[in-house]
């Protein structure tokens, strides 16, 4: 067992020369991006310098997410291990290079999908705090996660079409990218960018996640949609001068909501945040102000709330900050999920809201069948 007062695992292995950092989790839900990528940075802190391995152990699995995030970084340090008993263990995650370990392998059901349609609208509390951006790329997550996304862009300027184009000469021509499953041996979904007058979901009917770039003016967007969103998504950010001006403008945002869809939950989000440890302190202090000015209606709409960062956010990287560059060079279009150093900050953080988003999917679920 390691030291007392040691945090970051729970078991050390010793085999020879190998040494394996083990952490145990025995939760009733599926462990998920946050707890891995936390267990991530421990391994490559200098205290755990002395371990050539890491071994992540669930009781109750993983979530979509966070297999697909690995998966997609082929870590060469950690394994993912579901327990279901001394002899039933799955290796859900076991890159080539770990000790080969003699296992038997419970039979898996994958969990079945919610037939239900879900549409998610992003809405924005000023320009510039990366409504787009977002729409995009938690489309892309959807879609790694083995979903085919429907993007419909209601914002005037048609900057999402444009982002998606294929041939950008051609405005009115094909607006969609093909995404690869992170698996070789699973099929690829689709993003497809159509505007409001060429939606209907009746064409539609094997796509289940429909999200919305929403018009900057909330009455121009459509009644109907509004009414269908499951979710509701305002970024935001932790910006000195405008942070109680973004609050304000998020409450009235919320409330035009609120007034069209009784049920929608509604999240604001953190985008833009830059993860520094030598700003944590005004980070914390920022978030804070921006909470208080949204509590007063928050406490009386318990479906509203401003998303802590340690729950989702999306920080800052040079990858969506540089996201729309393959226009000016004349590329196919792409997400801003490109690697670098074996890993991509957008495409974990992403993964992390979708699955904050499927997590409240879950719970409405459960409260609809009365568990």
């Amino acid at each position: 067992m390691p030291p007392d007062n040691t945090r970051g695992y729970d078991i050390e292995l010793k085999r020879g020369n190998d040494c394996i950092a083990v952490q145990v989790k025995s939760h009733r839900a599926k462990c998920n991006v946050a707890q891995i990528r936390k267990f991530q940075n421990f391994l490559e802190l200098p205290l755990a310098s002395r371990f050539n391995q890491g071994w992540f152990v669930s009781a109750s699995g993983y979530s979509k997410p966070s297999l697909t995030n690995v998966n997609a970084e082929q870590p060469d340090n950690l394994s993912l291990v579901t327990f279901q008993g001394i002899s039933q263990i799955i290796w859900d995650y076991n890159p080539p290079s770990n000790i080969p370990i003699q296992t038997i392998a419970a039979a898996y059901e994958p969990p079945k999908e919610s037939s239900k349609t879900k549409y998610i609208g992003v809405f924005t509390c000023k320009g510039g705090v990366g409504k787009t951006t977002v729409a995009a790329h938690l489309a892309g997550a959807f879609a790694l996660m083995g979903h085919d996304v429907i993007l419909l862009d209601l914002d005037p300027d048609r900057n999402l079409r444009k982002l998606f184009l294929q041939d950008i000469e051609d405005e009115n021509g094909d607006a969609s990218i093909f995404v690869p499953a992170i698996n070789r041996n699973e099929l690829g979904t689709t993003i497809t960018v159509l505007n409001a007058d060429q939606w209907k979901e009746e064409d539609y009917s094997d796509v289940k996640v429909i999200i919305c770039d929403c018009s900057p003016v909330l009455s121009e967007n459509s009644q109907s949609l509004v009414e269908k969103f499951d979710y509701c998504v305002i970024p935001t950010t932790l910006n000195p001068l405008g942070v109680s001006k973004h609050g304000d403008v998020i409450i009235r945002t919320f409330k035009h909501i609120r007034q069209r869809n009784p049920q929608a939950e509604m999240f604001a989000l953190i985008n833009n945040y830059i993860s520094n440890q030598n700003l944590v302190r005004r980070n914390r202090a920022l978030f804070d102000h921006l909470n208080r000015s949204l509590g007063e209606y928050t406490s009386i709409d318990p479906k509203c709330k401003l998303i802590h960062p340690d729950a989702a956010k999306i920080r800052h990287s040079i990858a969506l900050l540089y996201w729309g560059y393959h226009i000016v060079a004349g590329t196919e279009p792409q997400l801003a999920f490109r690697e670098s150093g074996g890993r991509s900050f957008p495409r974990t953080d992403f993964l992390q809201l979708a699955e904050y988003l499927e997590e409240h999917t879950t719970i409405d679920e459960l409260r609809s069948s009365g568990l």
